[in-house]
């Protein structure tokens, strides 16, 4: 049967409703063959039909008399024991009625049916989020934002019921299913062609390499969002060839790379995901001595960034054991990283900079705190595994704060709702200083700190005017969106970011020739955007944009050749 919780209600009450049926047959049965008497003193049997009615007002106490004659003696002792057998069976069913409403499996299954079916009411494309975490909530924010439906499966009944009470909660199907099997992943519409991607951000590394796994084989046109900071289920989950890996550590050990050599792209960067404006002041990361406390995911991947650059450095570990080499050139010390004497034998005093990279917040707060009595000067870089102690941080005065839970936020967020500026951001990292500064400096002087994206795409829908000039095989260059609707000769102020065209990505497009189906990144102020959407979608804005004349409608060539 389809309806899972139908058949459960009826597999439950399957006894009562037995035990009912019998207590009214024999009752039935009882009051049918027991002879009455008329009102005339004549033998009377009573129907089927008239037993049945009796017993049906009787065992349910209504007591509407005797019908349709007086009853004898005989039938009223039958009666006495009709009601007390009636109204056990009733008692009866009623407990196990009010049983299966209690029942949490029935539930269960009553909200896996509405939860099917707004499924199959999604019509615009759709997102599965796995696990109800403080970094999911937020990711499902900016997903809503961006316009795109989201879903929400957790193992906890309880997480639901706390997911049903945000903000949104009402507007994101939820369900309480374990999003490790099969059936779940279906129910949550993996087979629809709408679902384009699942987020599985879990903690223990092997579910996320099962979810993409499972997706796989149940529909391949799915992405799967998934963290990884283990090399050998990074390499599992990507041969899956359907998976985008995050490994915050990672993540930063580039960032640590950007600072040493290009800090204006981490400029972008933070511009770019609205974590600053571009009047933040670049990060200088200074040159010299490093002391990183912890060697675990976190430490080993900025090494190897910390060697490119030539760093002196020394690793601090209580139970993690460092490479043969790192000993042997006393660059590993296994002890405690929040002790004094450690820190002074490390060289605390001569160095440039520490890094706190514990899987403990507290611990990494607290070392910070150590090493600015010892060394005031010295550059502070903290690791923040959860947002809870956010506060704590920021109260520390740490010079460069890497949050786990923010990149995880930022990264998948803007991969899912925000394609262009994701190409964008991975053209920019292997961009040098030079090109960096000199595109922070053009923005700040043509549009200001505070510039805001556009995303435009050729089409019919989003870009009208462009759309059918281009189908007539005129030539338009890009900087025809640059143009003032003002005065033409002037531009708007905007900036053209990137083209991606079917394969071909090009940065900072100048004088590039627009064809249908391009889609441009903008930085851009809130007078140029509006131009710019007019230009590509009026017409008449576009001539004028084109040639510097206003194009004649129909109805002023009428009235013009009149006269």
């Amino acid at each position: 049967m389809s309806n899972n919780a139908l058949w459960l209600i009826l597999q439950r009450l399957r006894r009562p409703l037995l035990v009912i049926i019998v207590t009214y047959a024999i009752s039935i049965l009882g009051m049918v063959l027991i002879p009455g008497m008329d009102n005339e003193g004549n033998p009377y049997q009573l129907t089927f039909f008239d037993a049945f009615y009796f017993i049906s007002y009787t065992a349910s106490t209504i007591g509407f008399g005797e019908i349709p004659y007086a009853f004898t003696y005989e039938q009223r002792m039958w009666v006495l024991v009709s009601i007390y057998l009636t109204v056990i069976g009733w008692f009866y069913g009623i407990g196990a009625l009010v049983s299966i409403i209690s029942d949490k499996t029935l539930k269960l299954e009553l909200m896996r049916s509405r939860f099917r079916k707004q499924i199959r009411r999604i019509k615009a494309d759709f997102v599965i989020v796995l696990g109800y975490t403080y970094v999911n909530v937020e990711i499902i924010k900016k997903l809503l934002d961006a316009g795109l439906e989201v879903v929400m499966i957790d193992k906890n009944e309880q997480n639901i019921s706390h997911f049903m009470l945000e903000d949104f909660g009402m507007d994101v199907p939820a369900m309480v299913g374990n999003a490790l099997i099969s059936d779940t992943l279906i129910d949550a519409g993996i087979k629809q062609s709408n679902c384009k991607a699942i987020v599985s951000l879990f903690q223990q590394e092997e579910k996320n390499l099962r979810v993409s796994v499972l997706t796989k084989f149940l529909n391949s046109n799915v992405k799967v969002v998934a963290m990884s900071t283990i090399h050998e289920t990074t390499t599992s989950i990507l041969d899956t060839d359907i998976a985008k890996i995050q490994n915050p550590f990672d993540i930063f050990a580039k960032r640590l790379d950007i600072a040493l050599t290009s800090p204006h792209v981490l400029v972008l960067e933070n511009w770019i995901y609205e974590n600053a404006d571009l009047s933040e002041k670049p990060l200088f990361l200074p040159q010299g001595k490093y002391i990183v406390c912890g060697y675990g995911r976190f430490g080993q991947a900025i090494q190897s960034k910390l060697e490119k650059h030539g760093i002196d450095y020394v690793y601090i570990d209580e139970y993690k054991i460092g490479k043969r080499e790192m000993i042997e050139r006393d660059q590993f010390l296994r002890a405690n990283a929040d002790d004094k004497e450690i820190l002074c034998e490390a060289g605390i005093k001569e160095a440039v900079c520490i890094i706190a990279g514990t899987q403990n917040d507290i611990d990494n707060i607290s070392i910070m705190i150590t090493a600015k009595k010892l060394n005031p000067d010295i550059y502070l870089i903290a690791r923040e595994n959860t947002m809870e102690e956010v506060s704590i941080f920021q109260a520390a005065s740490i010079d460069w704060l890497f949050m786990v839970e923010r990149i995880l936020i930022n990264k998948t967020a803007m991969f899912l709702a925000h394609p262009l500026q994701h190409r964008f951001l991975k053209l920019l990292i292997y961009k040098d200083e030079i090109w960096a500064r000199s595109l922070v400096s053009l923005m700040k002087s043509q549009i200001g700190f505070k510039p805001i994206l556009l995303t435009l795409k050729i089409d019919e829908k989003n870009a009208y005017a462009l759309y059918h000039e281009l189908l007539t095989g005129a030539n338009i260059k890009i900087n025809v969106l640059l143009r003032s609707l003002i005065n033409r000769k002037m531009t708007n102020g905007a900036v053209p970011l990137l083209i991606h065209r079917n394969e071909e990505e090009i940065l900072l497009p100048i004088e590039t020739d627009l064809q249908i189906g391009d889609h441009i990144l903008f930085a851009c102020n809130e007078e140029s955007r509006e131009e710019i959407q007019l230009i590509a979608s009026n017409i008449y804005e576009l001539h004028y944009a084109q040639y510097g004349e206003h194009k004649e409608t129909w109805i002023f060539k009428k009235l013009f050749r009149s006269f």
